[in-house]
């Protein structure tokens, strides 16, 4: 527990070459840095992909090497991970070794035509692989079969710093009795704790546990985020109204992945990656203020799907719900998806039509069934274009010409598989809600909550996946004031009596549930210190209410 509550950067980050390939890929990397090779980056376009582009960015821009370009597809028209085209492109404009982050681990084939077009493919990425891996020169990967690296839940971004790690080591070895050259310049020893900035706002958007390697990544990142000289997230945290003084895990979660990944639902994820990467303020204002544009209609593009689903009794009473419209968009699907399956506990599918004519969507479990085993069954690839992701979530792609069949073959496919949900009985639980079961780490009073509870509670931050915020259940208290509150009134404020709760986008589900000044409630709730316009406030974060004395 005392090393959990610590994090030592020595102690907790390892060894970069415990990774399989790793000492191969250094070597190969400095090989083309040295003789002025053209380097390829190609990212995913999310959250983790574009901070880890940022990451191999920073990097060679470090060291002076400039003849390397970063592609980042685009999400509406391409599909997941390396494509031909984008490829043939690369190897036009000169590229001799490509470096995927983030991606890379199934293309096969791509990897193949890379290869016959001269090129060599690194692969660094971290998600699961398939039986056969792709040809390519080396491939970074901790999930990959054969290899023992210590933590093999590191995102995309991880992975890219564990290589930077190794290209530091590895340059000053090689380098310390060779000329000077560029690679020899600003190699200072600990250069690359700069780049977890990057490392933390992939690690904490990308979900993967905080625990181990990863909350010392998170938890340094953090540190670094507080102080970053990135002019991009300096301009963000000035719009999102962020004291970079007091940055915590939240706001990353939140605030600032979400602007990054609005870029590519909403138009590119190149925006948030040149956010990341610019040292212009003024082109990094201007980014800033597109990307808050971008997010407020990416809010409004899924409130309005959500609308259309819920208006139609239809669709909402079936075992998987299947819904689509030509002009919905492709990078929304998956938030919209996400809020109907926590609303309506069901599988969710939803579709829309790219400017190519085919058919694109998104999928999210209830916790029943296996989405991806679902597609399978539905067809797999004889039915689906492309298909893929894990047991709770997912994507897909079809010709429209088997759109008619989608939601028959999917209700048949879950119907074959479901089970029922599986909840712990040992742990203390409560439904307070409509739906959601809630596990309680402690009960306490409103007297309890000060300081001293917070500072205690802060040293187990940061939290996460694997490392949840404590969640504490008060009993009988008086509902003294409440008040709605946001630019689109969707936010909720409780007062007990000089002790505030928070709940944001719960003013819905307070008019639904029919909340009222006097009410008794059960509260379940986690404390937290906020800094909004430099005040700061000690309160509680609601999870979920019910009204005193009903039943469990």
């Amino acid at each position: 527990m005392g090393e959990f509550l610590t994090p030592n950067y020595d102690r907790d980050i390892h060894n970069p070459f415990l990774m399989l390939n790793m000492e191969r890929v250094a070597k190969r990397v400095l090989s083309a840095l040295e003789v002025g090779e053209r380097v390829a980056i190609f990212a995913d376009y999310d959250a983790d992909g574009v901070p880890a582009a940022a990451i191999l960015t920073s990097f060679f821009t470090k060291i002076g090497f400039t003849n390397f370009e970063v592609y980042i597809p685009d999400r509406h028209n391409e599909p997941f991970g390396l494509n031909t085209l984008a490829i043939k492109g690369l190897a036009e404009r000169g590229a001799k070794l490509l470096i995927t982050v983030d991606c890379g681990s199934s293309n096969f084939n791509e990897v193949e035509f890379a290869n016959s077009l001269g090129m060599e493919v690194i692969i660094t990425d971290h998600h699961l692989t398939p039986e056969i891996l792709p040809p390519a020169y080396a491939i970074l990967n901790p999930k990959q079969p054969g290899d023992s690296y210590p933590n093999p839940m590191l995102c995309g971004a991880g992975v890219a710093y564990k290589l930077v790690q190794a290209l530091m080591t590895t340059a000053r070895r090689v380098l310390k009795d060779a000329p000077r050259t560029l690679l020899a310049d600003n190699l200072a020893v600990g250069w690359e704790k700069w780049l977890l900035d990057l490392v933390a706002v992939a690690t904490i958007s990308d979900m993967v546990p905080l625990t181990g390697e990863n909350r010392a990544l998170a938890y340094f990142g953090l540190k670094v985020l507080r102080k970053t000289p990135r002019v991009g997230l300096q301009q963000l945290y000035r719009a999102l109204k962020i004291n970079a003084l007091y940055l915590t895990e939240d706001e990353v979660g939140f605030m600032i992945g979400p602007q990054l990944n609005s870029a590519s639902r909403m138009s590119h994820g190149r925006e948030a990656y040149e956010l990341l990467t610019t040292t212009d303020e003024a082109r990094a204002g201007a980014l800033v203020r597109h990307l808050m544009e971008m997010n407020a209609n990416r809010k409004i593009s899924v409130e309005s799907i959500l609308n259309f689903i819920e208006s139609d009794e239809s669709l909402i009473s079936r075992k998987v719900l299947v819904a689509g419209a030509d002009d919905w968009l492709p990078g929304v699907l998956g938030l919209a998806a996400n809020k109907l399956t926590e609303r309506h506990s069901q599988p969710v599918f939803l579709w829309t039509k790219n400017k190519n004519g085919e058919i694109k969507g998104s999928c999210r479990s209830d916790g029943t069934v296996n989405v991806v085993q679902m597609m399978e069954i539905a067809g797999g690839d004889e039915f689906f274009s492309n298909y893929g992701g894990h047991d709770m979530a997912g994507g897909f792609s079809l010709s429209a010409k088997n759109l008619p069949e989608l939601g028959t073959r999917l209700e048949s496919a879950f119907t074959k598989i479901c089970s029922p949900r599986v909840v712990l009985k040992d742990a203390p639980r409560t439904t307070l809600g409509d739906n959601d079961c809630h596990f309680i780490d402690a009960l306490l009073n409103l007297d309890e909550i000060n300081r001293n509870t917070y500072q205690k509670l802060n040293t187990l931050a940061p939290f996460g996946m694997e490392n949840p915020r404590p969640n504490f259940l008060f009993e009988k208290i008086e509902v003294k004031g409440l008040k709605i509150f946001g630019g689109d009134h969707s936010h909720l404020e409780l007062d007990f009596g000089g002790k505030k709760a928070i709940g944001f986008f719960m003013a819905r589900e307070a008019e639904t549930r029919a909340l009222k000044t006097g009410a008794q409630i059960d509260l379940l709730a986690n404390l937290e210190q906020s800094h909004f316009r430099n005040f700061p406030e000690l309160r509680l974060r609601i999870v979920d209410w019910r009204v005193a004395g009903e039943n469990i």
